[in-house]
């Protein structure tokens, strides 16, 4: 959506970006029990987490946030921290060995910085070269020696961790004493039966508990799906971690947001931008408190702004627009789910009825009512929906389902319905700050 001027104009949301930590809101007692956990780390006593939530709702940004805290860039109170970060992902086609790898290649960018510290790392990380010269997959590292892969990585962390950690001039090679190594993975709803993800720490942590090598703390994120990821390869996985589930920003909150990112844009541009209240209120309304959302129908409102102040109707087209924000938020969180996974029409109608009760909570017999397919259609579309996680069942309640969030069902009624329409309706049901209180 280019513009004339647009690009003398600094645009200060960015959509899909993790948020800068200095412009974090939000998030006040999730960042306290994870302050918390640094601390309790590097005084030895290591506390896992997992960050859990819907898509769009800040997993990254707060992975991010910990990583500048955890390095000493953000203070924690009146404790100083100063930790050795390794931030990775996984996919569908990481295996254990892929994830060792990517541990020990942070590590070495971390840590690799002096030739004391290269050669140690080489020493100590050399069973990674035996088994990749020897050309091993997965499955035959898992028919020969599985556990001793495993084995020989606890062994080689907690030597590095021990090392960086040793309060010894002669011994550290790290230029700032380090506390501690925390191990940041996103993405791990995405990680196959074959990672064995819960299996994998499980038994890891147990044999760096063995080492006694207590400065090394675990940090995952992932969807919702993440816990049935975690045990359905070992139950007792769930007990390593802290669990942290996100939920929405408030609305206050949300204008937090929109505050930061106005200020940074008029410390950058010649002209300050303002935003009129219906202007405002939209955009609030719109964002149904993700903070990607408030940065991508932000953007796109400052995008399509000629005036410097963003009002209503700013908003409006920057939103419904063709290749505007809900275009934007489809192609990156939803349109793979309505169109690619699922084939029939008939299974998307049971989603466009669905979707009339956004977020919340509807009975089979309540979208019998609407489907005019066959009770044989209607089942197997509940089952084929469920199957692909994108409806939830309402957990011990038969034959009640649920969208997975509400900006799903959203960009559903966007495609389904007249967007004047639409956004009237959006404004009706926005919350107002007295229902909050």
């Amino acid at each position: 959506m280019c513009h004339p001027g647009e690009s003398m104009k600094i645009n200060p949301f960015e959509p899909f970006a993790p948020v800068n930590p200095g412009s974090f809101v939000g998030r006040l007692e999730e960042l306290r029990r994870l302050k918390s956990a640094l601390v309790q780390t590097s005084a030895g006593k290591p506390v896992n987490f997992m960050i859990t939530g819907e898509r769009g709702i800040g997993k990254t940004s707060l992975l991010n946030y910990l990583k500048y805290a955890a390095e000493g860039y953000i203070p924690i109170d009146s404790v100083e921290i100063s930790m050795v970060v390794v931030d990775t992902d996984i996919d569908q086609s990481t295996t254990q060995l892929g994830l060792i790898s990517k541990i020990q290649l942070g590590l070495e960018k971390g840590l690799g910085q002096q030739e004391v510290a290269r050669e140690f790392l080489k020493k100590t990380w050399a069973f990674l070269q035996r088994v990749e010269a020897g050309g091993l997959k997965l499955s035959e590292a898992k028919r020969t020696s599985d556990e001793l892969l495993l084995d020989e990585f606890a062994y080689s962390l907690a030597e590095t961790a021990t090392r960086i950690c040793s309060r010894s001039e002669e011994a550290t090679f790290w230029s700032t004493k380090a506390q501690g190594v925390l191990i940041l993975i996103d993405e791990c709803d995405k990680g196959s039966k074959a990672l064995q993800l819960g299996s994998f720490f499980k038994l890891l942590t147990e044999r760096l508990q063995r080492r006694k090598c207590n400065h090394v703390m675990f940090g995952l994120a992932g969807l919702s799906e993440l816990r049935k990821v975690l045990h359905d390869s070992h139950p007792s996985s769930l007990r390593i971690f802290d669990e942290l589930v996100l939920d929405r920003l408030s609305t206050q909150e949300v204008n937090r947001v929109i505050d930061l990112c106005l200020r940074e844009a008029n410390e950058k541009n010649a002209k300050p931008t303002t935003i009129a209240e219906d202007g405002r209120d939209l955009l609030v309304t719109l964002s149904e408190g993700y903070p990607h959302f408030i940065q991508q129908f932000g953007y796109s409102g400052f995008a399509v702004d000629t005036d410097d102040l963003i009002d209503r109707r700013d908003v409006s087209n920057g939103a419904f627009a063709p290749k505007g924000a809900f275009d934007q938020i489809g192609d990156h969180y939803y349109r793979n789910d309505f169109y690619n996974k699922i084939q029939k029409e008939s299974y998307r109608k049971v989603l466009r009825i669905m979707a009339e009760n956004l977020d919340g909570w509807v009975t089979k017999q309540e979208i019998r009512k609407r489907f005019s397919g066959s009770d044989s259609v209607l089942n197997n579309a509940i089952k084929a929906l469920r199957d692909r996680k994108i409806i939830w069942s309402k957990e011990g309640e038969t034959g009640v389902y649920r969208l997975q969030h509400k900006g799903f069902a959203t960009w559903i009624r966007y495609y389904t319905t007249d967007p004047e329409a639409l956004e009237r309706s959006l404004v009706a049901e926005s919350p107002k700050p007295e229902d909050e209180a």
